[in-house]
């Protein structure tokens, strides 16, 4: 599975838009990131390992709201966006 970044989140991966991990649920590759990248968990997740509200989760274009327990297939592709609000 690949995760994809873009904007302002590229910073917390040395501004690499792709990076490749094998994992079989959401949780396990996010813990692979997160040991990769520690400063990514506390941007996107809260205490109880849910995603923030300013984050926004996307697996195959299609938008997901917390289920880290979601199987990934190896050509699955997810992108983390930050979310836009204003006013």
């Amino acid at each position: 599975m690949t995760f994809n970044f873009s904007g302002s989140l590229l910073r917390f991966v040395g501004y690499r838009r792709q990076l490749a991990y094998d994992a079989s649920t959401l949780g396990n590759a996010l813990n692979a990131l997160f040991a990769d990248y520690p400063e990514l968990r506390e941007l996107l997740m809260d205490q109880e390992f849910a995603f923030r509200r300013t984050m926004r989760l996307a697996i195959n274009s299609e938008v997901i709201r917390g289920d880290i327990s979601r199987l990934l297939a190896p050509n699955d592709s997810v992108e983390i966006m930050t979310a836009i609000s204003g006013g």
